[in-house]
């Protein structure tokens, strides 16, 4: 393949950045990344061509691409250039998240030639798809990024004519929160290392003082309360917790697995 391997994925607790690396790690060990976590990072349009291949990855948050990444997006534009979706879930369901996240591109100049999901420990409890993705599911992210060199290398049709079908229903889901606005509290073992409002994907927290933060801002995607050295940060509101409880007990005793779609000329 002589095409200029690029990943490009949000990664707020480090889940996503591993299967996008381990599926193009299939593909080519040497690659281009554009980790767009950091709000700087998303500032950038960015503009391929039909020269490069792009692995995309993001998380999934109520069965939904973000909707500041499908905002952001529309920064990022492809010229026939063929691409590869990741959605990463917590166990639950990515219900419209996959067909989301191709139709966005599509519309943007990339032609998607394949497309999967893979579970994530959920951000809100190491209960629901624990120490995930783990080897197993990162043996299969290879295994399809090397499906797909090999097609790549063998197929002698027009990438153009290409069809990539994935789950999802057009109508997508509705954005809804079970919860209103909330951000975690900060205890008194807070050290002040700044660690959280540095990886803060959203910039909510105040570097000034690290237990304000915005809660208009923030997500509740626990990147801060996950890489906590002291564990000092906590979601501490009822409705959080009983959301939580509700994940775990419907949704802890059964694993998920991978789902691997490739387009109609593989």
């Amino acid at each position: 393949m002589d095409k200029q391997l690029n990943l490009l994925y949000f990664t707020a607790t480090d889940s996503t950045a591993k299967v996008v690396k381990e599926v193009a790690s299939g593909i080519n060990e040497k690659f281009k990344e554009y980790n767009i976590t950091l709000p700087l990072n998303r500032e950038k349009e960015l503009v391929f061509s039909s020269e490069d291949l792009v692995v995309i990855g993001v998380p999934v948050y109520g069965g939904r691409v973000p909707e500041f990444l499908v905002n952001y997006f529309g920064k990022i534009k492809g010229n026939n250039t063929p691409a590869i979706f990741i959605v990463v879930y917590g166990n639950r369901d990515y219900e419209d998240a996959l067909l989301e996240l191709k139709n966005t591109f599509e519309e943007n100049g990339f032609i998607g030639i394949a497309g999967a999901s893979f579970i994530g420990e959920h951000s809100y409890t190491t209960e629901l798809g624990t120490h995930r993705p783990d080897k197993g599911d990162l043996e299969i992210a290879k295994s399809f990024g090397e499906k797909i060199l090999e097609k790549l290398n063998n197929t002698e049709a027009t990438l153009k004519e290409t069809q990539l079908v994935v789950k999802g229903n057009l109508h997508y889901k509705e954005r809804k929160s079970a919860m209103g606005p909330m951000a975690p509290e900060t205890n008194e073992d807070c050290i002040n290392c700044g660690v959280c409002a540095n990886y803060c994907p959203m910039s909510a927290i105040n570097f000034n003082d690290y237990s304000d933060i915005d809660i208009a801002k923030c997500i509740k995607c626990c990147s801060c309360i996950k890489r906590c050295p002291v564990n000092a940060k906590s979601f501490n509101d009822e409705m959080f917790k009983i959301f939580t409880q509700r994940l775990i007990d419907n949704f802890s005793s059964t694993r998920k697995e991978p789902e691997l779609f490739l387009c109609n000329l593989f």
